[in-house]
């Protein structure tokens, strides 16, 4: 299953006052990754770079091994820690390119640069695990061939 594909995120500051909305076919995910506040952004990524569990009112995450449980209102997701990492990669991506691009005043915010550092480790990582998944499938072909 590749979740990651399942859902767009997108940086929106418009009316309803959202940071980034979040669209797809599924539910946790979308619910997950629609965020309106700032604190909830620095919650998740102080959870995620100390690879802690959150709770945020009613979504959040549970790490369990290699896995993630991600959750919402009533409804629970089953994924890979790498998968929600990829995701979690992406989101960091357009909150930052969107508080760049709109000039917002979060960047002056105390925890801004903490926040774009844990982004730049996580995108590290996802580009190793993906390193990594194409060496182990080189060598299982080359292995078979």
């Amino acid at each position: 299953m590749v979740i990651s594909n399942n859902v767009q995120i997108l940086w929106y500051e418009g009316l309803a006052h959202y940071l980034c909305i979040a669209t797809g076919e599924d539910a946790v995910l979308c619910d997950f990754f629609t965020l309106r506040e700032w604190s909830d952004v620095v919650a998740i990524f102080e959870a995620v770079l100390e690879e802690e569990d959150l709770q945020l009112n009613d979504k959040g995450f549970r790490f369990e091994h290699n896995m993630l449980t991600l959750y919402s209102a009533h409804q629970e997701l089953p994924m890979r820690q790498q998968d929600f990492f990829v995701l979690v990669d992406r989101l960091y991506k357009v909150l930052i390119d969107g508080a760049n691009e709109d000039h917002h005043s979060v960047r002056f915010e105390p925890w801004w640069q903490e926040f774009i550092e844990a982004a730049y480790l996580l995108q590290q990582r996802c580009k190793a695990e993906l390193l990594m998944q194409e060496i182990q499938q080189h060598d299982l072909q080359r292995l078979q061939g």
